[in-house]
């Protein structure tokens, strides 16, 4: 009797918890940023090298692409309540970089237990504070809910 007791709980415990909650896919998760590039005649192009790094807050700039022939990245901002985050474009390892100031106002969405709260950013906008590479940004989505919209077009 005391083993059937045990067998019906272990089987209540696996038919209790829901599929759903235990996994939390990538559009449930906070989505990142989408820059493709831009020629001074304003066609997209494709980098033979692209070294992209973000400020966030630590002492030392994060890596986050280091690459050749890039054609987008997909940037991660910043998930504390900071209204901007920094990012660092180089074209070459040792050659100058530029730095643009993505300027937002970000909301946080509950999801579900397993995945907590996810970031939205609204009111997007981006300035080139150091030019060289990048010489300029063109706007092109001011909302980030996910990954499948280009936000900016750099123009190098």
């Amino acid at each position: 009797m005391k083993n059937l007791i045990l067998v019906f709980g272990f089987l209540f415990l696996l038919t209790s918890c829901g599929g759903d909650d235990d996994i939390c896919l990538n559009a449930d998760s906070t989505p990142r940023l989408k820059v493709k590039f831009h020629d001074a005649q304003g066609r997209l192009i494709s980098l033979d090298s692209l070294y992209t790094y973000v400020d966030y807050g630590n002492p030392k700039l994060t890596n986050i692409l280091s690459a050749k022939d890039v054609d987008s990245v997909l940037i991660p901002l910043k998930v504390d309540d900071s209204p901007y985050t920094d990012i660092y474009f180089k074209r070459r390892i040792n050659g100058d970089s530029s730095k643009v100031r993505i300027n937002y106002d970000s909301k946080a969405i509950y999801v579900s237990p397993a995945c907590g709260f996810k970031k939205n950013y609204e009111n997007l906008k981006a300035e080139v504070l150091k030019s060289n590479p990048v010489s300029s940004v063109e706007q092109n989505n001011t909302s980030l809910t996910d990954e499948t919209t280009i936000n900016f077009y750099l123009r190098f």
